[in-house]
């Protein structure tokens, strides 16, 4: 006869260490919340209560998929698992394990913001990209310490708790029963696949991503109900929906004659630069506000205000996705923004079809310039295999006194640095810069101190910083002889997050500036018509009259009787607006249609009484998804 521990003791015990998992999954959703209050400003308080209910499946899942093997060893029928030696095995299992689930519920407090979704597979990719961790993670660390001592909170919570059970766990002197503690171990697995697939229901479906979209009434709430562990699991074993580049820009070959009418005129050899502005969106300007803050907005981009009224603009442009490595092959190749960026899923040494490879058929000299680390987010390879001539990053740049300590160089020092290597080159060319100095953490050059507005955003300072910087750089290039026949286009990478509820929406959480500007020349005006980043490739080429076969997902903004509309993914969902509507779509079903003028909060679902529109702008979609998109 041995003291052996009471089987309903353990199964106590082990329930309480559970539970305790799914109070901080909560505590980590109150804080996310909390965090990100302006993401959600169009929420209801109401709401929130029903929203905390519908997240405990998802809490649960993860819970148990990431504890699976702490359950089956707490739970072994072995005499030797009531040892305290095994005990502490588990304590460290157990910790360990779920500091990690943990980390990725603070981290997504933080990085949810800049993608609109909960953390997936990918951002250990996205991770790989960062050539300047080890200064980024400095910088996160000072930025977010509070963030890191909640963490160590959470820890000596979970270590706490678990030595707390091991007190409670109530010895009794009888026989060890193998046929007892094997039933209780098959049950307890079984429970917990139940947990795992759907709600405890072990037939049902297993719980998707997609599941959250049924339990929120706009589609950007979803990610209240998740919880980063969960989207980390299920993204890794779910399906990848991400194209190759083949798929992505699958479309009939687009010819001057047959497809672009208005293209008649001779070849038109324009140098053209594409500015990328680093997270400057739609609220950023006062021209693209005119209703904010009751008519005095004042904007922080004066200078591009400016030359925006010189300039044909659009009021609705959007980017295709939430990052920067969405971004560049939108605009230099028409790619769709997908899951996973095109950036990541793209195999090295592979051709891409852009801008670049067009515009090198016609003797233009190519160039790509970003004053980060060359090999940050993959853009380098990416240029490489778009066709770009040279590429001037960190390592080319002379000046290192001009580093901003963080990213790469100021903006200002940047693009002078630019206008001369462009006054250099060959002629005619193809430029595209990517600038940085707005991006956090939001510092400008010391002279700077004090000179801008430091607005209601930290972000603010730096946008004024950088709209300087171009007002210094237009009217350094406008001496240069070359100016005069170029073709600027002005755009940005993605959009932040809002500080007015107005842009709280899902659409206009991809709402960017779109402005193409050329001096000396008959191209100004302001159009209405919905815009994306995929659509700058062809209208470039178009504007160009292009004669050559070229593909693209987009469409030629300078067509009027081309079909504008613009379409990202929100949360696994297609989000297409056209005109004044919206619709969401996730693969199978319409989920939503807004009229986005008249329902600016898209709080008025109208796809039961609009059923004719949805199913046109639906078949759009689809027609678009299957030619030019998968």
């Amino acid at each position: 006869m041995q003291l052996r521990i009471n089987t309903k003791s353990k199964l106590k015990v082990l329930a309480y260490q559970l539970l305790l998992l799914m109070f901080l999954f909560q505590l980590s959703r109150l804080l996310f919340i909390g965090f990100n209050q302006a993401l959600f400003s169009n929420i209801f308080w109401y709401q929130y209560p029903f929203y905390i209910i519908d997240s405990i499946k998802f809490d649960l899942a993860a819970v148990c998929m990431i504890n699976t093997p702490f359950i089956l060893l707490s739970v072994l029928p072995f005499k030797f698992c009531d040892n305290k030696w095994y005990q502490y095995i588990l304590m460290a299992i157990y910790t360990i394990v779920n500091t990690i689930a943990l980390v990725a519920n603070l981290a997504d407090i933080f990085y949810y913001p800049y993608t609109l979704k909960r953390l997936t597979f990918s951002i250990f990719d996205y991770l790989g990209t960062q050539a300047n961790m080890s200064s980024l993670g400095g910088e996160f660390f000072f930025t977010y310490w509070y963030a890191f001592v909640l963490l160590g909170l959470l820890i000596f919570v979970l270590v706490r708790f678990f030595l707390f059970t091991l007190t409670k766990r109530i010895k009794t002197k009888r026989e060890f029963n193998y046929k007892i503690s094997l039933a209780v171990c098959l049950g307890v697995l079984l429970l917990s696949i139940a947990a795992i697939k759907n709600n405890l229901n072990i037939w049902g479906k297993s719980l998707t991503i997609k599941d959250a979209i049924k339990d929120v009434e706009q589609v950007e709430d979803a990610g209240i109900i998740l919880n980063s562990a969960f989207t980390l699991i299920a993204s890794y074993f779910e399906k990848t929906t991400t194209p190759s580049y083949d798929q992505a820009t699958q479309t009939l070959s687009q010819s001057r004659k047959e497809s672009i009418p208005h293209n008649t005129e001779a070849f038109q050899p324009d140098n053209v630069v594409i500015i990328i502005l680093e997270s400057f969106t739609r609220e950023t300007f006062k021209s693209l506000n005119p209703k904010l803050e009751n008519g005095r907005y004042p904007g922080y981009a004066p200078f591009l205000d400016s030359l925006m009224h010189e300039s044909l603009y659009f009021t609705h442009a959007y980017a295709n996705g939430r990052k920067s490595m969405d971004a560049l092959p939108a605009i230099i190749s028409s790619i769709p923004a997908n899951q996973t960026p095109f950036i990541l899923s793209h195999k090295s040494g592979k051709k891409v079809h852009s801008l670049a490879s067009c515009l090198k058929q016609k003797g233009y000299e190519t160039m790509f310039f970003h004053g980060s680390h060359n090999a940050t987010m993959g853009f380098r390879d990416y240029c490489t295999a778009a066709g770009v001539d040279k590429y001037y990053g960190l390592n080319e740049y002379p000046y290192f006194d001009d580093f901003d300590g963080t990213w790469g160089i100021f903006d200002e020092p940047y693009l002078n640095y630019m206008a001369k290597k462009l006054d250099q080159c060959k002629k005619p060319f193809l430029a595209t810069v990517f600038t940085l100095s707005s991006h956090n953490p939001y510092v400008v050059p010391n002279k700077y101190q004090d000179k801008f507005p430091k607005g209601t955003n930290g972000i603010h300072e730096t946008m004024h910083y950088t709209d300087h910087a171009l007002r210094q750089f237009f009217k350094t290039a406008s001496k240069m002889s070359w100016y005069k026949n170029t073709l600027f286009v002005i755009t940005a990478d993605h959009a932040i997050t809002p500080w007015h509820k107005e842009y709280a929406t899902s659409a206009k959480a991809f709402a960017i500036p779109l402005m193409f500007y050329s001096p000396n020349k008959n191209l100004t005006g302001k159009r209405e018509d919905s815009a994306q980043q995929i659509d700058i490739y062809p209208t470039v080429l178009n504007y160009l009259s292009y004669d050559k076969d070229f593909k693209s997902a987009g469409n030629d903004l300078l067509n009027k009787s081309s079909e504008k509309f613009a379409v990202n993914i929100v949360n696994q969902c297609y989000q297409m607006i056209q005109d004044n509507y919206l619709l969401l779509f996730d693969g199978d079903k319409c989920k939503a249609l807004y009229q986005i003028k008249e329902d600016p909060f898209q709080k008025n679902n109208l796809l039961k009484q609009e059923v004719k529109q949805a199913n046109k702008m639906l078949s759009t979609l689809k027609n678009w998804i299957q030619n030019k998109h998968i």
